[in-house]
């Protein structure tokens, strides 16, 4: 089941997702709640950018504005939604890809954002999936464990081998704090690396949910 939203639509809510803006983007959800006399967790799962990307479209969904910003309140609003959906529509949004292929936790391990991708993984996301790069969340979560490691050491060799959206705008946290010496990306990979291991994936998504 889909539900159709005026491009106007869809840009109100993604500014609101992407600048960290709660109160707004709840407003706007509950009034198009009644309008369309639909649900809010339908509406999320609608709002995705189809513009083209050559009219600057991304093809983002609004949970990756969150998942790029670092913003774990949007994101969990948003997934908290989502799990009023039948699972396997939950699913497909949570794991959509837009233009590049990058899924929200593509954008969530570029940008080392680890609370989200805990959060995106824990709701059913899937880390396998690859982008149109052929990398995955783990190899960017890795590569920017290496670019932070490189600049700490003065290296200026930027590796520019993909199109990959970095942070999108919006109040997003700064600083490369880490655990003992553990940069942020090296955080965000044992974090997956693990989660992938023990498979204790608790899904308020992904899992059983009509």
């Amino acid at each position: 089941m889909s539900l159709t939203l005026t491009p106007d639509t869809i840009d109100d809510l993604i500014y609101s997702a992407r600048a960290g803006d709660l109160p707004t983007l709840e407003s706007d959800l509950t009034t198009l709640s009644t309008q369309t006399s639909s649900t809010p967790a339908l509406i999320i799962a609608s709002a995705i950018d189809s513009l083209p990307a050559e009219e600057g479209g991304s093809g983002s969904s609004l949970l990756h504005y969150p998942a790029a910003n670092g913003n774990i309140e949007i994101l969990s609003y948003l997934l908290t939604h989502l799990t009023q959906l039948p699972a396997p529509t939950a699913t497909k949004i949570l794991n959509h890809r837009n233009y590049s292929g990058n899924t929200p936790l593509h954008w969530a391990a570029l940008n080392t954002h680890l609370e989200c991708v805990k959060a995106l993984v824990e709701a059913g996301a899937d880390v396998a999936i690859k982008n149109d790069a052929g990398l995955d969340a783990v190899f960017l979560a890795e590569r920017a464990d290496w670019n932070t490691r490189a600049e700490g050491e003065g290296d200026k060799d930027g590796e520019g081998d993909e199109e990959v959206e970095v942070e999108i705008g919006g109040d997003a946290e700064e600083g490369a704090e880490g655990a003992g010496e553990m940069t942020r990306g090296r955080q965000v990979v044992e974090w997956l690396l693990s989660s992938e291991k023990g498979g204790e994936l608790e899904s308020g998504v992904g899992e059983g949910k009509e």
